[in-house]
């Protein structure tokens, strides 16, 4: 009776490593596995080449700040450069994505969208692409994103602690209509009203005819940089974007000087 004892304690003492292992290998793919869970990669080809050359990027992207590609990503580099490289133009900053496309519910939530987190004293200061809606019954998601220094490019739920209470908004940038699947990149929501026809907002104002240059020079607004002041600061302060004041300016950076006329309304 004894022996039969010791053979079973033996037996199982060989077997309960063996589960925990399979739970850990389980766990440890989750994450990737997700990519293929996402309901919009037949429907929409372009949001789906997106997404897998986000994952592509995940296995050795390393975080850096400033960074937006080929290899090294901040939070936005990284967004914009997933977009980019399937031709969808994106601003640079976090900041300024939060102002394009169109304000999404987290219930309406697809992958591709963007969502966005605060950051320190940011409102906004962090952005992601979701790959994953509606993983329970609360509508949270999961989203890959240029993480930490520590945690690089990675896939979080929502629901995680560090991003739960964060948690900002989201904005869909492209859609795909038609028998065809064609991309339709979506005009802003955030300063046009309902009766403005949505095809002249994707759209560059046609040039007006003349004298309107002159119109145009005289509505021309300057502001002299302060000391401490930011593009950033700046263009909330004249409620535009960063991305507005480098192309009116020919800026090439983010780098301004106290005591440098800008131009920042047209």
């Amino acid at each position: 009776m004894l022996k039969r004892i010791l053979f079973f304690i033996a037996v199982m003492s060989s077997i309960v490593p063996l589960f925990s292992q399979v739970d850990d290998s389980i766990d440890t793919v989750a994450e990737d596995t997700v990519s293929v869970n996402y309901e919009s990669a037949i429907t929409c080809p372009t949001i789906d080449s997106i997404i897998q050359l986000a994952f592509a990027k995940k296995k050795s992207a390393i975080y850096k700040y400033g960074a937006a590609g080929p290899n090294h990503f901040d939070c936005s580099g990284f967004v914009y450069y997933c977009f980019g490289q399937n031709g969808i133009k994106l601003p640079r900053s976090s900041r300024d994505m939060f102002l394009v496309g169109q304000k999404v519910k987290k219930e309406d939530l697809m992958p591709g969208d963007l969502v966005f987190f605060s950051r320190g004293k940011l409102e906004i200061g962090h952005v992601g692409i979701v790959v994953e809606t509606n993983v329970d019954s609360a509508h949270n998601f999961r989203f890959i994103h240029s993480s930490t220094y520590k945690t690089n490019v990675r896939v979080d739920n929502s629901i995680s602690p560090n991003y739960a209470h964060r948690y900002k908004g989201a904005r869909r940038i492209i859609s795909c209509e038609g028998i065809d699947s064609r991309t339709i990149v979506l005009p802003s929501d955030t300063s046009l009203t309902d009766s403005i026809p949505a095809a002249p907002v994707l759209t560059t104002p046609a040039t007006p005819q003349k004298p309107a240059p002159v119109q145009q020079q005289s509505a021309v607004k300057y502001h002299k940089i302060k000391k401490g002041e930011t593009l950033s600061s700046i263009a909330r302060k004249y409620h535009t974007t960063v991305a507005n004041l480098k192309k009116w300016n020919k800026l090439k950076s983010d780098f301004i000087r106290e005591g440098q006329r800008i131009i920042v309304a047209k």
